[in-house]
């Protein structure tokens, strides 16, 4: 393990702390929860589970000693720590990066996990210096993942959580929207939540708050946050749903996003949210609604400037 030179002195502390717990060989591992499937907690894991995870991944990304990979995470988040201790259980050779969104490193990587932002600010030079690429820690939007499909190398999205140890199933990148799951991890859907098997991971029907379409028990296609539904006149609609349909009929960059506000007459409204549109664009998306049921189509059409969260993500519902 080497430190890049813009490495601060909390950056090694943190790092060299994580990794003392992992040569420890204390039996048990500290995590924090996203909450994903609830509320943020601190958990303590069995050291076997997490060898299995590192397992997994290691199959799965053809990964083995000596190999080259780098950490650009916060290792306080399960990201970071899983992919510290990656490193340091098969012994690849591993450059501590700091962490920011502009992500850089020395020679050649064979592996390298990110979040989406980090490789959204690549330089088109930095794809041609490494084989793998693994996302994770948020979903992609669709305009992000029509971006990063023309990344010139092998570009994974991982789905998981810190209590299935990170990514449990795997998904290329700007190809099949189908996430299949690792060996020994199996899936349902129950009330349309997913609800994941791994045994291997000491994971047994843990329900998640994700609305999937489960295909058979290996593969699923992500919907949406059943938290983050829009019910209107009664029914439940995924805004995640309606950007991957729209985005068919904008290619290169669709214009804006589905949302929900409060309404009177629905509940909720179905909306789209958008940056002012040209005649043609607004002609193209209104043609591209009528592609939809009637049921999940935009009531309104919202022209303004876009609702951001204070980190900048897409804020879907207003006023509920």
């Amino acid at each position: 393990m080497t430190f890049h030179p813009a490495c601060d002195a909390d950056r090694r502390e943190s790092v060299r702390t994580v990794a003392d717990l992992w040569t420890s060989g204390d039996a048990f591992l500290p995590l924090q929860t996203s909450g994903s499937t609830g509320w943020p907690k601190s958990l303590m894991v069995p050291r076997w589970a997490v060898q299995q995870s590192i397992e997994d991944s290691a199959q799965a990304f053809q990964l083995a000693p000596g190999q080259r990979t780098a950490l650009s995470m916060d290792v306080a988040g399960t990201g970071g720590r899983m992919m510290l201790w990656r490193a340091l259980a098969l012994e690849m050779s591993l450059q501590v990066l700091p962490v920011s969104r502009q992500v850089d490193w020395e020679g050649d990587l064979d592996f390298l996990a990110l979040i989406p932002q980090q490789a959204l600010a690549f330089s088109s030079g930095q794809w041609t210096r490494v084989r793998t690429v693994l996302l994770g820690g948020a979903p992609l939007q669709v305009h992000e993942e029509q971006a990063l499909a023309k990344a010139p190398t092998t570009l994974y999205h991982g789905f998981g959580m810190t209590e299935t140890l990170t990514h449990f199933a795997l998904r290329r990148v700007g190809e099949d929207p189908v996430y299949r799951c690792l060996p020994g991890v199996t899936v349902e859907s129950v009330d349309g939540a997913l609800v994941i098997h791994a045994p291997s991971r000491g994971v047994e029907a843990l329900q998640s708050t994700d609305a999937v379409t489960v295909h058979d028990a290996h593969s699923f296609t992500w919907l949406g946050r059943l938290d983050g539904a829009i019910l209107s006149g009664g029914k439940k609609i995924f805004p995640e749903e309606i950007d991957r349909t729209i985005a068919a009929a904008f290619p290169g960059h669709p214009p804006g996003f589905a949302g929900g506000l409060a309404d009177a007459q629905w509940g909720e409204a179905l909306v789209w949210y958008s940056e002012p549109l040209s005649d043609i664009q607004r002609a193209r998306l209104i043609t591209a609604f009528e592609a939809l049921p009637s049921w999940k189509r935009p009531k309104h059409i919202l022209e303004e400037e876009l609702p951001l969260t204070p980190s900048g993500k897409w804020k879907r519902k207003l006023g509920s």
